[in-house]
């Protein structure tokens, strides 16, 4: 019986685990800041803490390389960085992957609070009456369609003319939340696809001549070809 409570207990922790939120808030306008939460506890990101100066330790000498280590430093190939196609190959097979779980997950993700405040000013009265049209028409074309998506209780958004200032300025409040087990879902539904891509990539590249690093010319090869030249 034991055994069979303390399973129940690491289930019960677990499953309480999975109903925590993470989230980010983000405010900006005079000042950025950033935080971060799990479950009750807030943590800044933005603006960081300053850092008191302490007296900095003396740099321990490099100890020179082995012919050993060089020899298995450069055995180790490294990738080449992946190509427009591939990177478009990981995007819809990562889009693919989250086409199921979209409409689920997206309905889970939480916007709250959503204020924001743009004021738009500049120099030209045309300009700034054309400016704030076209983002009314992209905030009202954009927004239901998002709260069709995502769970946004209580959406804030202004938009506002300046004749008076040169600058436009924005502020405002953005938050994002999930709990852990709709996190865990995403990651679940991603992790197959992604390495399979992963090994798609490696196998292209499989055969790839291992690039080489240019050598520098030594004091003693730079004088003889000075003195060539002379």
């Amino acid at each position: 019986m034991t055994a069979l409570k303390v399973i129940g207990i690491i289930l019960l922790i677990f499953i309480l685990i999975g109903f925590l939120r993470v989230g980010a808030l983000m405010q900006f306008g005079d000042e950025l800041r950033v935080q971060l939460s799990v479950g009750p506890f807030r943590f800044t990101l933005l603006p960081a803490k300053e850092k008191k100066e302490t007296p900095k330790k003396k740099a321990k000498e490099k100890k020179p390389k082995s012919e050993g280590e060089e020899a298995k430093q450069k055995k180790k190939p490294s990738l080449p960085k992946p190509t427009k196609e591939e990177l478009r190959d990981l995007i819809t097979t990562a889009l693919s992957a989250l086409k199921e779980t979209a409409k689920r997950t997206c309905k889970r993700l939480r916007i709250d609070p959503l204020e924001i405040l743009v004021v738009f000013g500049g120099t030209d009265p045309a300009d700034i009456a054309q400016t704030y049209g076209y983002a009314s028409a992209a905030m009202w074309g954009v927004m239901p369609h998002l709260e069709d998506l995502f769970h946004i209780p209580d959406p804030s958004l202004h938009l506002r003319m300046d004749y008076s200032s040169e600058k436009t300025h924005a502020e405002g409040a953005v938050g994002l939340s999930l709990r852990i087990r709709d996190g865990l879902h995403i990651s679940l539904a991603l992790l197959i696809p992604m390495l399979k891509w992963y090994l798609r990539y490696k196998k292209a590249h499989k055969n790839d001549a291992p690039a080489e690093k240019p050598t520098e010319s030594t004091p003693q090869n730079s004088e003889h070809s000075e003195k060539l030249t002379a």
